[in-house]
């Protein structure tokens, strides 16, 4: 069974700040007509394509730090990091940034496209995987030097494992936790494995995808963009697809020009990794659904790659 795509509750557009709302009109020129809220992701801020009086269209999303904290962080991480892409970028150009320290919104250009089916379909999977190989050559060696660092940038995925394999709670998977001890006594170094030279996105997923009816990919919500091992967007990304299902992960990591190269226990100790940190995160107090049906596929995914010891 596909995992559910990820889906905040969004924060419908009327509801966001008048000065917020009147800001972004400034900024396009023309006043709002029409705000279709986009469902998806993570994050319960407004996310609304926009229709103006004068016939133009726009996105905007938009946060307040009443309503999450940390989502208008990551507002901000992203606002920095679209100013350092390259121009050609498969990205969306961003428009303007508002921020006035309580509510922060980023106004970007609107993408005719839509996100790909779930279950994945074998074209636009290719479509995704062929962007990404794309976006590897062009990102490497990083155009943002100064960009956080994979293993700062992902802490928590550095770190989960660990933890846990020190200290595992009873009711830790048990195979998970034998194969964490594992990698704690004799694997390789996490952090180290995942440092490098290439400009990652960092988040590659469906609902952060649109695939565009000119056979194109752009790639949204560059928000943990940071330098690192120019594999592991593909790694990541595939851990995404086998929880969504209807595609192979482990044959996109194998065939992929920016993986097949790499030792498998290295792309087993990220995947393990992401098994620890998915685990962690569905038993959070009211963690959302998709949580634990990405943790249960994940864990799934490790199995099949290490197998049942």
């Amino acid at each position: 069974m596909a995992a559910p795509r990820a889906a905040g509750r969004r924060l419908p557009w009327p509801r966001v700040p008048e000065r917020v709302r009147r800001a972004v009109e400034t900024t396009l020129g023309a006043a709002i007509v029409e705000a279709r809220t986009q469902e998806g992701g993570f994050s319960p801020g407004a996310a609304a394509r926009l229709r103006l009086a004068n016939g133009g269209r726009a996105f905007v999303k938009a946060l307040g730090v009443d309503v999450q904290e940390l989502g208008t962080g990551l507002y901000r991480a992203e606002a920095v990091a679209m100013a350092h892409l390259p121009a050609g970028l498969p990205a969306p150009r961003l428009l303007d940034v508002y921020d006035d320290g309580e509510w922060v919104a980023l106004v970007f250009e609107d993408v005719d496209g839509r996100h790909p089916a779930i279950p994945w379909k074998p074209d636009e999977l290719e479509r995704v995987a062929a962007a990404l190989a794309d976006l590897g050559a062009a990102l490497t060696p990083s155009p943002w030097p100064e960009a956080p660092a994979a293993p700062d940038a992902n802490r928590a995925f550095v770190a989960a494992w660990r933890e846990l394999a020190a200290a595992p709670p009873a009711d830790l998977d048990p195979w998970l936790g034998r194969q964490l001890a594992r990698l704690a006594a004799e694997g390789p170094d996490l952090a180290g494995l995942v440092a490098g030279d290439t400009l990652l996105h960092g988040d590659v997923r469906s609902d952060n995808l649109l695939l565009t009816p000119d056979g194109g990919v752009v790639l949204l919500d560059w928000a943990w963009t940071c330098n690192g091992a120019g594999w592991l967007d593909v790694v990541w990304f595939a851990e995404t697809v086998n929880a969504e299902g209807g595609a192979d992960a482990d044959r996109l990591v194998r065939d992929h020009p920016l993986t097949r190269a790499v030792p498998a226990p290295w792309i087993d100790a990220a995947v393990l990794a992401a098994a620890a940190i998915r685990w962690r995160m569905s038993r959070q107090p009211a963690a959302p659904p998709h949580h634990r049906a990405y943790a249960e596929a994940n864990l799934r995914w490790a199995r099949r790659r290490i197998g049942p010891s």
